[in-house]
């Protein structure tokens, strides 16, 4: 008798953006993921923001974990956030590799901040304030922090075709003596907004970290408000079938998808995401171009970027 010799399964590596992007427009996640177009006019001031806390809290998490003290770990934090906002001299050029630096590749590369907040506009000190009055508000933290901005990635979906890799960035796993081991996602804001569960980045780690559980450690940057309503920690909880439909339906339906789109080389838009409440999709000039005049418009407006990772540090909005 014959042995059958079934094919090889396909391979697929996701993660919260690559999915979130799929699920919302396949062209949008080509041009700005497969294709790695990037703006010419860089970050948002929400986004820049959104880093410099992120880095300020990695560095002070860090230095915790490490052992020292609390004073010690904000005055490390807090240094980090100047030398994000200058930039490193060796790696605020990410396209040299510069042996002399300590630093990862642009891992400090200067902020395009005005010293001062105007209008609408977050400036760089009222953000490093924010942070100063965040260590004093949780002064009494009691909060057991055992990683920091770690990727970690695990086979969430497997049957006779395909394997599902799920990679997650954290930004902080912790222990709280309360709900055990859980993730922290800081999520630093204008204004403010309602959590919600339906986020495929909670969804993704808690399935990694085998949890039913994500703290949003909230972080708002408005002026008008007490810093006990810019402050806040929210628990997103979810049920044991939330997460296994996610895991055993969801996923595995748009890792098809995604085969398919690779495959076919042909990534269809999806009109109903052009605009949202953070304004309008940062590609709506190409589809809204001919077809023979958006590499045009791409060319003119767009630049080759660094190629997407998870590893990859994003501020939030």
């Amino acid at each position: 008798m014959t042995d059958i010799i079934l094919p090889p399964k396909k391979n697929i590596i996701l993660d919260a953006t690559l999915l979130s992007l799929l699920m919302s427009c396949p062209r949008l996640l080509d041009l700005k993921h497969t294709r790695s177009f990037t703006s010419t006019r860089g970050k948002s001031n929400s986004l820049e923001a959104g880093s410099l806390v992120h880095k300020v809290l990695e560095v002070y998490y860090k230095h915790m974990i490490g052992g020292f003290k609390r004073d010690t770990s904000i005055g490390h934090g807090m240094a980090a956030g100047m030398l994000y906002i200058n930039g490193c001299p060796h790696c605020s050029d990410i396209t040299v590799d510069n042996p002399e630096c300590k630093h990862e590749p642009g891992e400090y590369p200067g902020v395009q901040m005005p010293s001062e907040n105007d209008k609408h506009i977050l400036g760089w000190q009222w953000v490093l304030k924010t942070c100063e009055q965040y260590f004093d508000f949780y002064k009494n933290d009691a909060w057991i922090p055992l990683f920091v901005e770690t990727v970690k990635g695990k086979v969430l979906y497997e049957d006779d075709e395909i394997r599902v890799l799920w990679k997650a960035k954290f930004d902080l796993g912790i222990d709280t003596n309360q709900i055990g081991v859980c993730s922290v996602d800081h999520k630093t804001f204008k204004q403010r907004r309602d959590k919600t569960s339906l986020s495929n980045q909670f969804l993704g780690q808690c399935s990694i970290l085998e949890s039913r559980n994500v703290i949003v450690n909230k972080i708002g940057f408005q002026t008008t408000l007490d810093v006990k309503d810019r402050f806040t920690r929210e628990i997103v909880s979810y049920s044991a079938d939330r997460l296994n439909e996610w895991q055993t339906e969801i996923l595995p339906y748009y890792a098809y998808k995604y085969i398919q789109f690779t495959e076919t080389e042909y990534w269809p838009p999806n009109f109903t995401h052009c605009d949202n409440i953070y304004g309008s999709c940062e590609f709506k000039d190409v589809c809204q171009s001919n077809r023979n005049m958006r590499q045009e418009v791409l060319n003119n407006e767009f630049q080759i970027g660094r190629r997407w990772d998870v590893t990859n540090r994003v501020g939030d909005e």
